[in-house]
């Protein structure tokens, strides 16, 4: 039998398989997680693993349904320094493969902490979100057995607002929904199985997803799919290729890294490692938009060949697949990457601060910010030698030079306050950058006629004097100020005070 034909039988297998199962059940089988059994779950986990696992929501749907939550973590109940993982699934209520997963993953987790070290280590060390079943309200109409059970994707929007749940005319894809190429993508037909709805965030699903996000900064979110074509069977679809012109993202590198080793941990059906692919950048979808709006990495599974397995089939497909995540799981928790916290240098006050990696950045992507609660940052990185930048309104910059081997490297930031006595580095028309005059090191001022004689003191970035450059400077005059004799190279900051005006500016010794 050739290629194709090969090929062209086991399209046409699945595809009966999946007709044949549709066909033949009335709902979901037995062996597939209901939302009333995840919750009962959780109230037996709860109670025996109280300290390692806290149960809460993420929010609530369209139809004012709690969507539950799980963190697990060594101290669950609290948030500490730690970095955040983020795995969710049924964001299209039909796949639910991945809440199969997400239920492995954490039973796994309860039962192997303080019995299995690597398994203990992730606990400790990290704190790991499961939002088990996203699309609540389509997930509770698939599982009901009703209407097109097997082919509803959408939340249970009423679009055309007759009080009645109508396949395919309600519902709107979640994965459809996010804030990205809104007005590019035209699938506004109400009745497609792909609708993105009536605005950006509408569902409040969504929205409940990227609040989390932007708020707690996870390293990687994972969203867990089963596939609706075969083509796409047993992937990890990682972030992404830009179809504007700008090619891959500036985390490439190290994206596709993370998930070969994910997909190479990850087995299918057949006892084969699973696929990994750059995504586009095109649609409104999760993936794109969490990338694109905060740099974090996302990841998309498809999991299996398709949507509903029958018997102990159901827990043999989670079950690979929380395994095949422990690769994840543990490279956030081993790196290599960047970690730290950028906190006010007086008050230790963690900042909310934009860190960028020079090696790593892009405009389009970002821009990269710390958490709120620490004022914490971890970047996965590839072995190298990185440029890190933290800035914040009302703070002087920091720059700051680092090598990654092969773990975690630790980078924290003290800014200083602009209103420290510094002042805010802005352009300066009087000083001119710096330059070398002979084989000195030398500040040039252009002092404008009329104005009061100048002081003019030399900073460094975290607002300590190196030294006074110049007193009782004459205006209406140029003045080459001589940089102190063994200063080291970087960037400063030269503050001129004339009366009551008071400038900054910025000069860079090389050496």
């Amino acid at each position: 039998m050739s290629v194709f034909r090969s090929r062209l039988f086991a399209i046409l297998l699945g595809v009966l398989i999946l007709c044949s199962i549709a066909a033949s059940a009335t709902e979901p089988d037995p062996h597939y997680w209901r939302l009333a059994d995840i919750q009962a779950q959780f109230d037996i986990w709860e109670a025996q693993y109280p300290d390692i696992f806290h149960q809460t929501t993420i929010g609530t749907s369209g139809r004012r349904v709690d969507i539950p939550m799980v963190r697990i973590s060594d101290n669950a109940a609290i948030s500490e320094a730690e970095p955040r993982m983020l795995f969710h699934g049924a964001l299209h209520s039909n796949e639910p493969n991945g809440t199969t997963a997400i239920m492995k993953s954490m039973e796994a987790l309860l039962l192997g902490y303080g019995k299995n070290p690597a398994t203990t280590a992730r606990v400790d060390s990290l704190e790991i979100f499961f939002v088990p079943i996203l699309n609540v309200d389509g997930h509770h109409h698939v599982f009901s057995g009703d209407v097109a059970w097997a082919d509803w994707r959408k939340t249970l929007r009423d679009n055309n607002q007759n009080g009645e749940v109508d396949f395919p005319a309600d519902g709107v894809d979640l994965n459809r929904n996010w804030d990205w190429n809104w007005d590019e993508y035209d699938e506004d037909n109400s009745s497609s199985l792909k609708y993105k709805g009536p605005f950006p965030f509408s569902e409040p699903e969504i929205a409940a997803v990227r609040d989390f996000i932007l708020q707690q900064r996870p390293v990687v979110v994972v969203d867990y799919h089963s596939p609706v074509t075969i083509s796409w069977r047993s992937y990890i679809f990682w972030p992404w290729v830009d179809n504007g012109g700008g090619g891959m993202g500036p985390d490439a590198a190290v994206s596709e890294d993370v998930a070969e080793l994910w997909a190479g941990a990850t087995l299918n059906e057949d006892g084969n490692p699973y696929h990994d692919i750059y995504a586009y950048s095109t649609l409104p979808k999760e993936q794109c938009w969490v990338y694109g709006r905060t740099g974090i990495l996302a990841y998309i599974m498809e999991i299996s060949d398709h949507c509903w397995w029958s018997g102990a089939q159901v827990d043999t497909v989670g079950a690979r697949v929380a395994r095949g995540s422990n690769a994840l799981v543990d490279r956030v928790l081993e790196g290599p990457g960047i970690r730290g916290q950028v906190r006010d240098e007086g008050t230790g006050e963690a900042l909310v601060a934009e860190v960028k990696i020079d090696e790593m950045h892009s405009d389009l992507v970002g821009p990269r910010l710390t958490e709120a609660g620490h004022g914490m940052y971890h970047r996965l990185t590839t072995a190298g030698s990185y440029t890190v930048t933290a800035s914040c309104e009302g703070y002087f910059p920091q720059t700051q030079c680092v090598s990654v081997a092969s773990s975690w490297e630790q980078l924290d930031f003290d800014l200083v306050a602009s209103t420290s006595g510094v002042g805010p580095a802005i352009e300066y028309p009087w000083l001119a950058t710096a330059h070398v005059l002979g084989s000195d090191h030398s500040v040039r001022l252009e002092m404008p006629a009329g104005l009061p004689s100048a002081t003019v003191e030399l900073f460094d970035l975290r607002g300590h004097r190196v030294g006074i450059l110049g007193g009782d400077l004459e205006s209406g005059r140029t003045h080459d100020l001589k940089l102190p004799d063994q200063i080291s190279g970087g960037v400063y900051l030269v503050r001129v005070v004339a009366g009551d005006q008071r400038q900054t500016g910025r000069v860079t010794v090389v050496r």
